[in-house]
């Protein structure tokens, strides 16, 4: 099958992200992320000629504090084209763009980036009520779930995990394993948030949050940016290391628009981005050396793994459970920096970033063994998904 993505290719990636340590402005670390990546790819402010980011500078606290026009003034780039969208099929939505606008010659290089700093804005939030100051009106989805106490997204995921638990008798213990070999891997990466020692006794043991999921079944917030440049592979030919090519490519938006009323309720659109994904390719799920899969909770995990077909639909719970299979030494090496619930919410854009990091064999003490050529990085929870795959010939 000809494959229309091979014309792009990812050519250097950026990451900072300092742990739980809300010390440095987030342009600090958005700045510090970018010459990372035009370094890595051997390029300059001035070769860029493309901006992309998802969301699009967002209002909400921390989610995304840096719009793409400041990033523009900020590297001083001239650029033909950018992207800063509200909508898309998730956290992977700037590269998804970046690879049409290549595809149509608006630009050769695309910096594609992904920046919060939820911690450092949740920690200097004040818990004291504003005094005098009238209610906020709830307006959204919200509005039918505040009523029911519903007050975070883990209680929208928690009704997930129990729904797959019922329909194919997954269990809290089998979950546990995607958190475990997490903080595994995260001991082993310098930029993760929790590189302490984590048992399977230490997660089951760990405080409840909205049952099933636990502490440990959730991402951490962290300050951090991230970036991967995108590059077309005429230009790519000519950079300071091999381009990762941008084999394919799956976005969906099937069924509704919900967190809480997608049918079915054990499932997300993930699993209809995986399956576009491998019809664009001759690849076969068999042939992925690596896999880093979002994990904002560890259900998605379970979710995503079936989505991409690495197991059939309901026996991802088997498939994790022992460990064993996704370790880095496993048949599919999993979320191999340690993924968000121990290397940091760095909000999907690092998975792909790791994914980068293990085709380029440049994970040190984590690096997959026996030359990784092919690779998925898929992001996205809710009614949100997107995955890339990714081939180093």
């Amino acid at each position: 099958m000809a494959n229309g993505f091979r014309g792009a290719a990812i050519t250097g990636v950026g990451l900072a992200a300092p742990g739980r340590k809300a010390t440095r402005p987030i342009m600090d670390l958005m700045l510090e992320a970018s010459f990372q990546a035009l370094d890595d790819a051997g390029l300059t402010p001035a070769d860029i000629d493309g901006i992309a980011t998802w969301p699009s500078k967002s209002p909400s606290p921390g989610m995304s504090p840096i719009g793409v026009i400041e990033l523009k003034e900020a590297l001083g780039c001239d650029l033909s084209w950018y992207c800063g969208l509200i909508e898309g099929p998730g956290q992977l939505s700037s590269v998804i763009n970046a690879v049409g606008a290549i595809a149509t010659g608006q630009a050769r290089h695309v910096l594609c980036y992904r920046t919060l700093n939820e911690y450092s804005v949740r920690k200097s939030k004040s818990t004291e009520p504003e005094r005098g100051a009238a209610a906020n009106r709830i307006v959204g989805p919200y509005a039918w779930q505040r009523p029911f106490n519903a007050l975070s997204p883990v209680n929208s995921q928690a009704m997930m995990a129990r729904r797959h638990m019922h329909d194919f008798g997954t269990t809290k213990e089998q979950l546990g394993w995607v958190a475990v070999n997490a903080r595994r891997n995260a001991m082993l990466n310098p930029y993760a948030a929790y590189r302490d020692p984590m048992s399977h006794d230490d997660y089951m043991n760990a405080r409840m949050i909205s049952d099933p999921l636990g502490l440990y079944d959730c991402d951490a917030p962290t300050d951090a940016a991230t970036v991967v440049i995108v590059s077309s592979m005429e230009a790519a030919k000519d950079l300071k290391k091999p381009p990762l090519r941008i084999e394919s490519m799956g976005a969906a938006a099937f069924g509704r628009n919900s967190w809480d009323q997608y049918e079915p309720l054990s499932g997300m659109p993930a699993l209809d981005a995986g399956r576009l994904m491998w019809t664009h390719t001759d690849l076969k799920p068999t042939d992925v050396d690596v896999a880093n899969v979002y994990d904002g909770f560890s259900i998605h995990t379970l979710l995503w793994l079936e989505a991409l077909g690495f197991c059939k639909r309901g026996e991802s719970g088997p498939f994790v459970e022992g460990g064993e299979r996704i370790a880095r030494d496993g048949q599919l090496p999993l979320n191999t920096g340690g993924g968000q619930l121990s290397g940091g919410r760095l909000h999907g854009f690092g998975l792909l970033w790791e994914t980068c990091i293990q085709l380029w064999g440049e994970g040190a003490d984590r690096q997959v063994p026996g030359n990784p050529e092919v690779g998925v990085a898929a992001a996205g929870g809710g009614p949100l998904a997107g995955c890339l795959l990714l081939s180093r010939h």
